[in-house]
């Protein structure tokens, strides 16, 4: 009987870990989602988990990734795919930003190639981009 009563007890202290495994997925779900956890983490400065966000991101070396400036803002929009075979995908899209409040938004363009993973979608490499994204 004692240890019935001990599984809620389990279940309780375990959900919060359970819920941040199914938030980490669910970040992974769409080649969107990716890339949009990946310069999230950036401008948090959250460097080595952006590196979670890429094929082969659990060994890399974060200390050579971009610093951004302090932003007050900054989204990605506009997202154009390009599937491919084998599980890969060429996602294009804007990213917009602000440095400072009142500051009108600062836009350039960007784009990843993604491969799906048995963790969910991973950045593979980056893809050169026009300077300015229609």
């Amino acid at each position: 009987m004692k240890k019935l009563a001990l599984v809620p007890l389990l279940l309780l202290l375990l959900g919060p870990a359970l819920d941040e495994r199914a938030a980490m997925l669910e970040c992974f779900a769409t080649p969107q989602s990716t890339v949009t956890a990946y310069w999230q983490r950036m401008i948090e400065r959250r460097h080595r988990d952006a590196l979670e966000c890429f094929v082969d991101g659990n060994r890399g070396d974060f200390t050579g990734m971009l610093g951004l400036p302090d932003l007050v803002e900054l989204r990605c929009r506009d997202f154009r795919l390009r599937w491919l075979p084998g599980g890969q995908v060429d996602l294009s899209y804007a990213i917009e930003y602000r440095i400072a409040m009142g500051e009108s938004l600062q836009r350039f363009a960007s784009g990843d190639r993604l491969h799906l993973t048995g963790t969910g979608w991973k950045i593979a490499r980056p893809l050169l981009v026009a300077a300015e994204h229609p």
